[in-house]
């Protein structure tokens, strides 16, 4: 009897083993490789505008924050005075004044449009890290084929390829097939309510329904996977979810010499830690599951067999995930405390102490789902969670067969060799969320090289990237046909 267990469970050993290395091969096929173009070389007047571009500080610090109205105002008179021909052509409407929306008719207007969006704000310089920059962080400075600066990569390179795409179209005398709107907001890094938010609305009450909207978003990467030996597009389908709580202890406070065993900043301590010891649950969404499909097969064998038989070894392919913080990201909802408040001096017990803690939601999931997880995990009815700030929750992901993804695919192609397109879930959020309701495809992405910096020191972007990228919303303009 044993005997015959023993050889049952062998066979089924051999079977299993053959059905996993069947798919395994199965899986390994090449790549694809498409054939890319050469992209137009970058003009000196480009570079200048993009060094000018960073020089107007439009920062925006917080939502209840005032902001330095002159730096917004000059911006948009630079924009007039450097791209005539969009300021002359081109109609064009001012909401909550610093926000703009331009509109370039197109042959076809009875066509839906196409939106092409960017946005002209940028976070502040953290004072405790503005000496370890390496130029003056609003000089623009040009050094090794790199343009320095605050906004340098986030976002007035996609402002200024824009507007110098369309600026050389209009010289060219090209009208687009369908109409096109320019979509320009002033506040997308304090959550843009005011600027797309409202912009969006718009759009909505003038029954304008666009079929494709770009914004910033994914990029192309040679960073992440490395053994592929190739660049990596990342194309955004869909983000993050956002919401800001404040977690808060209060008890009586008083002074140093006598201090209680536990103080308001002990116990939001230890409710943060315990917080941090265990993630939210992950999931493999669609997007996610297409990037591993599309990625895997020039992976290792081991990486190709986990992939290819899920069913058998999901466990160990998230664990593999979960070791990079940008692909542990896009599997689950992430939560992170980033600012701490408490005391006034430094003999005094503080009576409160607060925290700030951000979470960047996974689509499916609901901010209710994410604040029972927070309060359950710091385990202390002493605690106290509220949500605090602007809030967001995308809905599902835009489709690979989609007309949207379709158009920026075989653009991302056509400007880089090698390359190997694949939907993303943005981390981090965009002013496009607000266009999700309204159109047909929402895609998130800049065909920038791994540009470095983002919100910190020393913000740049290479000359290669502005070319390039001017070159994709070249083709996308002259692409979206009938």
């Amino acid at each position: 009897m044993l005997k015959k267990i023993a050889l049952l469970l062998s066979a089924v050993m051999v079977i299993l083993i053959a059905i996993v290395l069947v798919k395994t091969i199965q899986f390994s096929k090449p790549i694809p490789v498409k054939e890319s173009l050469a992209i137009p070389a970058l003009p000196d007047s480009v570079v200048s505008h993009m060094q000018q571009a960073i020089h107007f500080k439009t920062v925006s610090f917080g939502s209840n924050l005032p902001i330095d109205s002159a730096a917004f105002k000059e911006f948009w008179q630079f924009v007039g005075k450097s791209y005539p021909l969009v300021t002359k052509s081109l109609t064009q409407q001012s909401f909550n004044e610093f926000s703009r929306v331009f509109k370039w008719e197109g042959k076809h207007p009875e066509l839906k449009p196409y939106v092409f969006m960017a946005h002209i704000d940028v976070v502040p310089i953290e004072k405790a890290t503005e000496k370890q920059w390496t130029v003056p962080a609003f000089g623009g400075i040009l050094k090794n084929d790199q343009i320095y600066g605050r906004g340098a990569a986030d976002d007035k390179a996609c402002v200024i390829s824009i507007l110098e795409t369309v600026e050389k179209l209009l010289k060219q005398g090209f009208q687009p097939e369908r109409t096109i709107y320019l979509s320009f907001g002033h506040d997308e890094e304090i959550g843009g309510p005011r600027g797309a938010g409202t912009i969006a609305n718009w759009f909505k009450e003038n029954k304008i329904h666009p079929e494709v909207v770009i914004d910033e978003g994914g990029m192309i990467t040679k960073e992440h996977f490395p053994e592929l030996k190739r660049p990596i597009a990342l194309i955004g389908v869909t983000e993050k979810g956002y919401m800001s709580f404040l977690v808060s202890v209060q008890l009586e406070g008083g002074h140093s010499s006598m201090p209680v065993p536990e103080t308001a900043i002990d116990i939001l301590c230890k409710g943060l830690v315990n917080l941090r010891k265990k993630q939210m649950p992950y999931k493999i969404l669609p997007p996610l599951q297409e990037m591993l499909q599309r990625v895997g097969p020039g992976l290792s064998f081991v990486q190709r067999m986990a992939i290819a038989n899920q069913w058998l070894f999901e466990p160990i392919l998230v664990k593999g995930l979960e070791k990079d913080k940008g692909t542990n990201a896009m599997l689950r909802t992430t939560i992170v405390p980033t600012i701490l408040q408490a005391g006034i001096k430094d003999n005094v017990i503080p009576g409160l102490a607060t925290a700030t803690v951000n979470t960047r939601i996974l689509p499916g999931q609901s901010i209710e789902e994410v604040e029972a997880f927070i309060k359950k995990q710091m385990n202390d009815d002493r605690i106290v969670v509220k949500r605090t700030g602007p809030a967001s929750e995308d809905g599902p992901p835009v489709s690979v067969e989609s007309v949207a993804f379709k158009k920026v695919e075989a653009a991302t192609y056509q400007v880089m060799k090698d390359v190997i397109p694949t939907p993303f879930v943005m981390i981090g959020g965009t002013d496009s969320k607000y266009f999700q309701p309204i159109a047909d495809g929402v895609i998130k992405f800049t065909p920038g090289i791994d540009p470095k910096g983002f919100h910190g020191v020393d913000e740049r972007i290479n000359k290669s990237d502005l070319a390039r990228m001017m070159f994709f919303y070249e083709l996308l303009m002259k692409h979206a046909g009938r």
